[in-house]
């Protein structure tokens, strides 16, 4: 029988700027550490995820504050990047993406050398019939995301190579639209700008089972046909909470998968992130109070986004 039990944590936003619009920056550190501490004490935890926008600015403060916390986990952990993850254009100090993929990409030197390519992307066993697949789908002049060319020609190697196995892939940009919002023409980048590609590679692609995302500080879980899609909520912006996940599958049995989403804080604290949330979203971004409510609401999501069970079809597993 396989079975893994693992961790997603997205957006933590450690951020050298302290607490401002949404952002709870400067409690960063501190959730990350109890979150760091509770996951120690799963003696069944596999690994962890962390599905980018570990910083904010990505200055060298933000850095070692992360560095700092992270060294007490004392379980394997795997980091894709987010858009937070490499300095502004305009910028001379912090982060480049490259400095990023170097520290956190245990396959650095298998990338492109360009300064402007993507490199944070890798491929890892973490079982012998499971493997993930971590994209890289920054891009520097914005906030959105997409997957270059050259990711995208490896990406189709990759799930060549490990059509027998249970694929998992993380990347920081929904490949889909999850909220109203969405559509909004300020707010189109949180979603990956050739996400619907994507997704039809996927689609060609069966063993691809799961897609673990961040970004859009969303609590969902969508059933796209034969793949799920979990977008994880950020432990910094409302509703401060990450993931847990368990997927296995007894012999002679189809796979199957769990979540439960965790308070990654207090209830005082959750409840000030609320109030960030409706002030940067009414107050500075112009929104609606119906609007903003609406945004909380799929922040937090459902009952069934926050926990649940779901049991694949054997007839989508030729493997």
């Amino acid at each position: 029988m396989t079975s893994l039990h693992f961790a997603q944590i997205s957006d933590i936003h450690i951020s050298s700027l302290g607490n401002h619009h949404e952002l709870l920056g400067a409690h960063a550190p501190d959730i990350l550490a109890g979150i760091i501490a509770d996951l120690n004490r799963r003696p069944d935890l596999d690994f962890v995820l962390i599905t980018g926008d570990l910083f904010d600015e990505a200055d060298q403060s933000e850095f070692d504050q992360f560095q700092a916390g992270i060294k007490s986990l004392n379980r394997p952990y795997y980091i894709i990047p987010g858009n937070h993850d490499r300095r502004s254009l305009d910028c001379t100090e912090g982060l480049t993406r490259r400095d990023f993929a170097r520290h956190f990409n245990p396959q650095f030197n298998q990338r492109p050398t360009e300064p402007q390519a993507q490199a944070g992307y890798w491929s890892i066993a973490v079982d012998l019939r499971v493997q993930i697949i971590g994209l890289d789908s920054i891009r520097d002049e914005d906030w959105g995301g997409v997957i270059d060319d050259a990711q995208w020609r490896w990406l189709e190697q990759e799930l060549k190579a490990h059509a027998d196995k249970f694929v998992i892939v993380a990347v920081h940009h929904p490949l889909h639209k999850l909220a109203p919002v969405d559509d909004h023409p300020s707010f189109t980048n949180f979603v990956c700008s050739n996400g619907p590609q994507l997704l039809a590679l996927l689609d060609a692609h069966p063993q691809v089972k799961l897609v673990l995302t961040g970004h859009h500080h969303q609590t969902k879980v969508d059933d796209l046909g034969h793949r799920l899609h979990a977008a994880a909520p950020s432990i910094s912006i409302y509703p401060l909470a990450y993931r847990t996940f368990r997927l296995s599958r007894p012999a002679g049995e189809p796979w199957r998968l769990s979540w439960q989403t965790h308070d990654a804080a207090g209830p005082d604290l959750i409840d000030q992130a609320k109030t960030a949330m409706i002030d940067a979203w009414h107050n500075f971004a112009g929104f609606d109070l119906a609007i903003v409510e609406q945004h909380m609401v799929l922040a937090l999501g459902t009952e069934a986004d926050r926990q649940g069970r779901h049991i694949f079809k054997e007839s989508d597993h030729p493997y």
